[in-house]
């Protein structure tokens, strides 16, 4: 009866995995193996959260038992057994979960070793397999074990050396290598988990107490929105040189060449709303290529590395376009939302007036359409102080994560308050305290190294969206780390607690089953009481660092644009997002989709984008004089560009956010998806002249 409780963790760890995997992902749109990688990783990194802390529980049970078997005397052990059984249970009240330990040690094994198995060899890999431009899987194979070389290679030299030394210096048995093993990926780990908790300690009780902020918080994503048009600017003029490319080489290859397979598989994976742009031509032309020849003054046809490198450049175009459309929703729903509970906070009558052009929710229908002032309560008074007194909690419990991490190597007397709360709980034999407060404890510092992975720049080309938005790449990049980061959030959250005998020095303790398995990494004491022992302190300086914004200003001095309340050209952003929701505003009136953008801007809208950008922070010249000096390539392009979209509206009232059928909707005859029917045309030269 007490397994119930682990099953219960088993059962619960998979349907909050399934519920957010549904919620980011598209099983439609993704492939089966990513689906069944993702769905392991993923729930095998939650399942963590609840096994850690029954194993920690179980420890301290079985540490009361073996503490009063040594205080009862010879002669009761050898005249009654049954009164030891009793005396035992009565001192030391068995745990409401506790179950056998050989569970735990298989259900260790079975998560750590297929958790390692993916982080370093399948999910790399199937992402490299997701990024290629091969046509083929004996190529993609190929490119993957390519592009993997210099990686795996890296570690393996780093690993080599690691097992030399271990073996100069020590005795390298099996079980000391396996341990050597687990000690180098744990410390690579433990870097990276340094690192997401110095962030996210930080920076999520802030974003939580900011968002009590309503002004402050629209004029971030304000300022997000105009970074993202321009980037959003950039990637369709991309798409749209790809796509002209791509209707080139349409005419160029017909039905009946050997490389039609790889250029119809290009044109399958053409977003939808550049789709309409390019035909597949059917003409019979059976001696095409063989009569075809730069002697002849013809064109060069195209070869098959040409046509993997442009495969590999739209997949990469698309996912980008793919985030910034995710980026993109997910910020006007945003905005739309806070500017209107900005408008309604100071109104008299306590009622909510709705203004913004998209539609509610299913909840807040049934919730508060027919109660207005129940939604101004709500969002405009109780929103408010719930999220700063939620701050500041979540702000006293990061320093008391900052304070135990930087005293957890001080034993007596105890300083950290993580291992005082568990000491306390663990001579009271309160199991079901120690339970819940080291499930919270994990919880929060998963929460806080995790949001991190999505919240750096460095990272914003991959995107978690809970829109159904967010593509194989992304789910994949984000299971690499989530697997990455159990096993050294383990580590650091049992020396916190002090249950490691290597913080401790206690060899009479007992210790987790979890360390049991993987070995206490005592064979290299340069890892076991060196870095793992005092790189965590490091938290501190990385928190201050955040705190102040040391990343950000320093990105800011170099050009890289972050907001600031008190900077010039953050204030010239934030006046440019604001137009951009005026102007959405205006498009959105009477459309209920929101969750897919389709092509969105014309090229006299890039074009005036551009000149706006131009005169705004004084990039170049604009006089009519600049016209002439345009490059005669870029002049032909507009020119191009004009003429193609000459049939099609070029108002700068183009909505931003269109609904699925845009791409059903017919193409004039002049739209460049025709482009003629003669037989001779221009050679692609934007993609393959630098080939």
């Amino acid at each position: 009866m007490s397994s119930i409780a682990l099953i219960f963790d088993v059962i619960f760890s998979c349907l909050i995995t399934l519920t957010f995997l549904y919620r980011c992902g598209n099983y439609r749109r993704q492939h089966p193996i990513t689906t069944g990688a993702v769905f392991i990783s993923w729930s095998f990194s939650v399942l963590f959260i609840f096994l850690l802390p029954l194993d920690i529980s179980l420890a301290a049970y079985r540490e009361c038992q073996s503490q009063n078997i040594s205080t009862i005397s010879t002669t009761t052990i050898s005249s009654d057994n049954l009164n030891l059984s009793n005396t035992i249970e009565k001192s030391c009240p068995r745990p409401w979960s506790y179950v056998n330990p050989r569970s735990y040690e298989v259900l260790w094994r079975i998560i750590y070793w297929t958790s390692q198995c993916l982080t370093w060899f399948i999910l790399p890999f199937m992402q490299s397999i997701c990024q290629t431009g091969e046509f083929y899987w004996k190529g993609k194979i190929r490119f993957a074990l390519r592009s993997n070389l210099i990686y795996y290679g890296t570690l393996l030299l780093i690993f080599g050396i690691l097992v030399i030394y271990v073996a100069v210096n020590y005795n390298l048995s099996a079980s000391n290598f396996k341990v050597t093993v687990i000690a180098a990926s744990t410390t690579w780990g433990l870097f990276l988990l340094v690192l997401m908790l110095g962030y996210g300690l930080v920076e999520v009780p802030l974003n939580v107490y900011n968002h009590s902020r309503t002004s402050y918080v629209l004029s971030h994503i304000q300022f997000n929105l105009s970074k993202l048009y321009n980037e959003k600017i950039d990637i369709e003029e991309r798409l749209e040189s790809l796509v002209e490319d791509i209707s080139k080489l349409c005419l160029q290859i017909k039905y009946n060449d050997s490389l039609r397979p790889c250029l119809e598989e290009i044109v399958r994976i053409i977003p939808e709303q550049y789709s309409n742009r390019v035909k597949l031509t059917m003409d019979d032309y059976e001696d095409y290529r063989a009569t075809t020849t730069t002697t002849n003054n013809l064109i060069d046809l195209p070869t098959e590395k040409q046509l993997i490198k442009l495969h590999g450049l739209i997949k990469k175009s698309k996912h980008i376009h793919h985030r910034v459309q995710a980026s993109w929703v997910q910020m006007i729903n945003q905005a739309f939302y806070l500017e209107d509970i900005l408008n309604n906070e100071n109104n008299s009558n306590r009622s909510f007036v709705k203004q913004s052009p998209l539609p509610r929710s299913w909840l807040r229908q049934k919730l508060f359409d027919e109660h207005p002032v129940l939604e101004w309560y709500t969002f405009c008074f109780l929103r408010p102080w719930a999220l700063r007194f939620l701050g500041v909690g979540l702000g006293i419990i990061s320093l008391i994560v900052i304070w135990s991490e930087m005293t957890f190597f001080s034993t007596s007397p105890v300083l950290s308050i993580f291992a005082r709360i568990v000491n306390v709980a663990r001579h009271h034999y309160d199991y079901f305290t120690i339970e819940i407060f080291c499930c919270l404890s994990l919880a929060y510092l998963c929460l806080c190294a995790y949001y991190t992975i999505f919240r750096m720049r460095i990272f914003n080309y991959f995107y978690l969206s809970l829109y159904h938005l967010t593509d194989e790449n992304s789910l994949i990049f984000a299971a690499t780390f989530l697997c990455r980061l159990t096993a050294p959030l383990s580590y650091n959250f049992l020396g916190m607690i002090h249950m490691d005998q290597v913080i401790t020095k206690k060899t009479d303790r007992q210790e987790t089953v979890f360390t049991t398995i993987m070995g206490r990494m005592s064979v290299i004491p340069m890892i076991s009481r060196g870095f793992n022992f005092y790189f965590p302190m490091l938290i501190c300086l990385l928190c201050v660092g955040t705190y102040f914004r040391f990343g950000s200003r320093c990105l800011h001095i170099f050009g890289v644009r972050q907001f600031f309340d008190d900077d010039y050209v953050s204030a010239e952003y934030v006046e440019d997002g604001k137009n951009l929701m005026k102007k959405e505003r205006r498009n959105l009136g009477g459309i209920d989709n929101v969750t897919t953008m389709a092509n969105t801007t014309t090229a006299t809208q890039r074009r005036d984008r551009r000149k706006e950008l131009e005169e705004k922070y004084g990039l170049r010249s604009t006089s009519a004089n600049n016209k002439s000096k345009l490059p005669s390539d870029d002049l032909e392009e507009i020119i191009s560009e004009s003429r193609q979209l000459k049939a099609s509206s070029s108002s700068s009232d183009e909505p931003l956010i269109m609904n699925n059928n845009n791409h059903n909707q017919r193409v004039p005859s002049n739209a460049p998806t025709a482009l003629g029917s003669s037989r001779r045309v221009a050679p692609p030269t934007n993609i393959f002249n630098d080939i």
